[in-house]
């Protein structure tokens, strides 16, 4: 457990390091700056769509630099031959990269509570925010290990950021109707929008057991089948 968390304190200093996590707290800022302009109602509406930018996509793209910036600077092949487990590494960054995302919910939920007098279930609102970045940096972790560079991953990136888009985009415009909405749960980032919503508005019981299913299901196969060997692999090939 020494280790473990040695590794994990680690990861954190190398996000300050890298400028990333600062970047993360100050577009959790802009959030609130919009979210304080914004009407009570108009915020309840925004904040999970901006919580899923944060928690989801921006999570990914954080976790990628973060791991380029590594490998440019030769960390990750020092770690590799310190004696730690793949598992032991792997796992304190995940969790270092799940504190960005846990930090977002916690200053847009304090910014509404505060400004708007917005009260929500914030056990569930924590849960939610782990889920949501667990899931996409899981998938995350699977673009950046089949790119060979920052490039190859932002093409693949932008073309999984539209491939998301599109169920939400169908049910917005109605192409997917109501009745039919869990279809649009096969996207993580929708799947997490539809939990953070339903912080504020009644939601179907069914679709929310969905989307938590949808999220969890997410990291738990890809993670030891695809992430964990991939990530040994990388680890071997140095």
């Amino acid at each position: 457990m020494k280790t473990w968390w040695t590794l994990f304190k680690g990861e954190i200093f190398r996000l300050f390091k890298y400028k990333i996590m600062w970047f993360s707290i100050m577009l959790s800022i802009l959030w609130v700056i919009v979210l304080s302009l914004s009407a009570k109602e108009e915020a309840k509406s925004l904040m999970p769509f901006l919580l899923v930018i944060d928690t989801g996509m921006m999570s990914i793209i954080l976790l990628a630099s973060s791991f380029y910036f590594e490998k440019q600077e030769g960390t990750i092949k020092t770690m590799f031959v310190a004696p730690v487990s793949i598992s032991q590494l792997l796992s304190a960054k995940l969790v270092a990269s799940l504190v960005a995302g846990v930090i977002s919910m916690a200053l847009v939920a304090l910014a509404l509570l505060l400004i708007h007098g917005v009260v929500i279930n914030y056990a569930l609102a924590l849960l939610y925010a782990i889920l949501s970045t667990l899931a996409h940096i899981s998938i995350g972790y699977i673009i950046i290990l089949y790119s060979g560079d920052f490039m190859a991953f932002l093409i693949k990136y932008m073309g999984l950021a539209i491939a998301f888009m599109v169920p939400a985009l169908l049910v917005l415009i109605n192409v997917i109707p109501a009745t039919f909405e869990g279809i649009a749960i096969i996207s993580p980032s929708y799947a997490a929008q539809y939990l953070i919503d339903s912080l504020f508005v009644a939601k179907n019981g069914w679709l929310i057991a969905l989307s938590v299913t949808t999220l969890t299901m997410i990291p738990t196969i890809l993670l030891p089948l695809v992430v964990y060997p991939q990530f040994k692999q990388f680890a071997i090939r140095g």
